[in-house]
């Protein structure tokens, strides 16, 4: 605006603000002239298209008929539509046997000008009868093109002159306050202004300025916040948020500092009882007396709570299965305002985990509790309630004879019956189970488990020994079985186990068809145990436990993905020495830690030599619980460096028995392992209910289905049930899953059938040596990865 400088503030800002609409308006205009001719031209091209291939399909017939006198009445009928101007006729051999043009028409280059072949089609054949030419000019679009920029640019001025017409009077009308408020502050800065400041009445920006200036005339300028909120993003704001809490599927409500209720979407009503805005939170109408005063207790304290529960649904009256979540609410001050709840129904979510979770815990062919099931009880019996529990093992006599005589759904149906009589012994305080196979267990807790357990042990003895009526056979058997006790947290459920299974042993040995309970003499394994932990000290000093490697393979491409590190020891007079025995004795001696690092170490060697051949599978090893919550992660760490192994290159195994014993502890190290780049692998996984309720807690990348049901995948429905659905589970945490054990053919197609992505077992081999490993790994000169079977 230096270009007016005595121009007033008013002239200026007109100015301003007309000039860019002006040179707006004149873009708009010539945006327009453009674009109307592109519309136009691209109009009459289809005009021009459309006559083409409309008078080609006309003249066809005409000219295949070589009718003259049609051809001329058809090409004078196309110069009568449209905007054509001339048209020309040639024959197949290019000769022009009609031309004409509107009167008055001069062709120009510019004019749009097309032609097309007149083909006749009989049958699959087709033949070039002449071709069509014709002519449209340009000057068709001027009139209309020049009649619309007309249009646009009349709009264009009539709203300029309006819009100027408008913004005069406006700044006119503004003008007049600001310029008496620019006088009374030049005034105000010479100390000459004496009157009272203008505008002080007014409401608007004018009457702030006015007030801006009255308390700067006063010496008592303040700063002060100003917040504003519009009406209309409010109360937009508020009815997202009333739409959200309407739409989930979570109960959401609020109570203020009083109890009483602010909040409640429409599930909240259905969910939490006779909850209504403006009445009282009233916990006990919708949840047990103990969890009710449990959460009162932490809505009193202001604490954060969860918990499960059961509630009825109020309109449909089915049992929902909650989770229930609560807290304060707090300002940005901390003062506390209230308290929220909210509840997801995980009715379908439970229903699901109780199935499957029964099919792991129970047996598919009895419904008896499995070997799993038996150890958790066992395992809480003694080092949570710290009773004496008695463990009975028996299994029956001669079963293989009558499964290899009369078939296995006659050893089938025995079974059952046999686990009939086991269950009829249950109670409170006595658990029957069927450990596989004719193997049968009862646990029986208190302090006569004892003698208690030896009256029910003999009592079965007595009526197996006797002929059994089974699916209108008689079938003769017996059973035998031994029976040991332990007592106090400290017992060992593994220990009371063996000394069961010793006992067992013996029963069988002394006869069959006896109840052994376990004593002293039956120690000769306990001296063996002392035996070989003595030569396995031996053993680690001398570097005589070797590694061997198994195979895991891609169920779909049978390409190998990976190996696990198995330990092996051979003793020069013991012979080889099953990992089963000594791995145990390690873990209770102290020397797990040990045997880990040699096994470790070896594989990550290993492993490292086939990374950098091209391998892109991982190598692992398996970690004992007794590793977790001494640092575990630095421990495989210091292994790293120390081979100078990838990370990438290696994997570690864990069991639910970590979960078990470690608790959260071990989830810190399990998340240290996979920051490091290592992936973790859940073992054994499917035959305990821990698996399936910490599993999403501890985020591992694989989960392994346990031998023990792939070995029944060819025999038990509900076992390949129970498989398909933890690869599903797996699948839908985001992890793979590998099959364990698999001996056969049939193994891997029920497997792939399942849903499951690896393989492992002897149905790619036996265990290898680091050397056969490798040539399997990379046979011939080639890194080739394919297992050829």
């Amino acid at each position: 605006m230096r270009l007016l400088p005595r121009a007033s503030f008013r002239t200026r800002l007109l100015l301003g603000m007309l000039v860019p609409l002006f040179i707006i308006q004149c873009f708009s205009i010539l945006h327009e002239v453009l674009d109307h001719k592109e519309l136009f031209l691209a109009s009459l091209k289809k005009e021009c298209e459309l006559v083409l291939r409309f008078g080609a399909e006309a003249l066809t017939q005409p000219m295949w008929e070589n009718s003259a006198a049609h051809i001329h009445s058809l090409a004078r009928s196309i110069l009568t539509e449209g905007h054509t101007a001339q048209v020309l006729i040639f024959d197949a051999s290019g000769n022009q046997i009609f031309a004409q043009q509107v009167p008055g028409y001069n062709p120009a280059p510019d004019d749009l000008r097309a032609s097309q072949d007149i083909i006749h089609t009989f049958g699959d054949q087709s033949q070039v009868l002449g071709r069509l030419e014709i002519a449209l000019p340009l000057s068709a679009i001027s009139t209309p093109l020049r009649d619309a920029v007309l249009s646009h640019l009349m709009i264009s001025l009539f709203v300029l002159l309006v819009i100027s017409v408008v913004v005069y009077l406006v700044l006119a009308r503004l003008a007049q306050p600001v310029e008496a408020l620019t006088k009374t502050l030049i005034e105000m800065r010479h100390h000459r202004f004496t009157g009272e400041i203008p505008g002080l009445e007014r409401c608007d920006e004018i009457g702030m300025m006015a007030q801006a200036l009255h308390q700067l005339s006063e010496n008592k300028i303040e700063v002060a916040e100003l917040r504003a909120q519009s009406d209309e993003t409010a109360r937009r704001e508020n009815k997202r948020i009333q739409r959200a809490l309407q739409s989930t599927r979570d109960g959401v409500l609020l109570a203020d500092e009083t109890g009483e209720v602010v909040l409640c979407n429409p599930n909240g009503e259905l969910f939490f009882g006779d909850a209504q805005v403006g009445r009282k939170l009233n916990l006990a109408s919708w949840l047990p007396a103990d969890l009710a005063e449990q959460a009162e207790t932490h809505i009193e304290q202001n604490q954060s709570f969860s918990f499960e529960a059961s509630t009825v649904h109020n309109l449909s009256g089915h049992t929902l299965n909650l989770l229930v979540r609560g807290g304060p609410i707090r300002d940005e001050h901390g003062l506390f305002l209230g308290s929220m709840l909210l509840a997801s129904d995980h009715s379908d979510q439970a229903r699901q985990a109780e199935r499957v979770r029964f099919l792991a815990e129970h047996d598919s062919l009895t419904g008896l509790p499995n070997r799993r099931l038996m150890e958790q009880t066992l395992t809480t019996w003694l080092q949570h309630e710290g009773e004496e529990v008695s463990v009975l093992l028996a299994d029956l006599d001669h079963f293989k004879l009558i499964n290899d005589t009369l078939g296995h759904p006659a050893g089938d149906a025995l079974l059952q019956v046999v686990a009939q009589k086991f269950e009829s012994c249950a109670s409170s305080y006595v658990l029957a189970a069927r450990l596989g196979g004719d193997e049968f267990a009862i646990l029986v807790k208190g302090a006569d488990s004892l003698q208690r357990l030896t009256r029910l042990a003999e009592r079965l003895v007595s009526e197996m020994g006797q002929p059994q009526q089974v699916a209108g056979q008689v079938l003769h058997t017996g059973m035998s079985a031994g029976i040991a006790t332990l007592s106090g947290a400290q017992a060992k459920p593994s220990e009371g186990i063996r000394r069961a299974d010793l006992a067992l042993y013996e029963a069988k040995r002394g006869g069959r068809g006896m109840v052994e309970v376990f004593h002293e003499d039956l120690e000769t394994e306990i001296k063996r145990k002392s035996l070989l932990e003595r030569e396995l000290r031996q053993a680690l000093t001398q570097g005589d436990i070797r590694p061997v490697f198994q195979l895991q393979t891609d169920l779909k491409s049978g390409e190998i993905i990976g190996f696990e590190t198995l330990a092996r020891w051979h003793h020069r007079q013991l012979g080889t020495i099953s990992p089963a025995e000594f791995i145990p004795i390690a873990e209770d001696s102290g020397l797990i830690r040990e045997l880990t690092y040699q096994i470790t170490i070896q594989a990550f060697r290993t492993a490292a030599r086939w990374h950098d051949a091209g391998f892109k599978g991982r190598v692992a090893v398996n970690l004992s619980p007794k590793l977790f919550g001494a640092q575990v992660d630095e421990f495989i760490n210091d292994c790293l460096y120390e081979t100078n192994c990838p990370a990438s290159a290696v994997e570690a195994e864990i069991t639910e028995t970590v979960v078990l014993a470690s608790g959260q502890s071990a989830l810190r190290e399990i998340q240290a392992l996979q920051e490091l780049g290592i992936t973790v692998a859940l073992d054994d996984f499917g035959m305990g209910y821990s698996s399936l309720s910490y599993l999403q807690k501890f985020p591992v990348d694989k989960i392994k289905v346990d031998a023990a049901f792939v070995s029944k995948l060819p025999e038990s429905e509900e076992t390949r049930a129970i498989v398909s659905a933890i690869a599903k589970l797996g699948h839908a945490l985001g992890m793979r899953v590998t099959g364990e054990g698999a001996e056969t053919e049939e193994h891997r197609q029920l497997l792939q059938a399942c849903g499951v992505d690896y393989l492992q077992g002897y149905f790619d081999g036996p265990p290898l040596a680091e050397r056969a490993a490798t040539a399997r790994l990379f046979p011939g000169q080639g890194h080739h990865l394919k297992l050829q079977k």
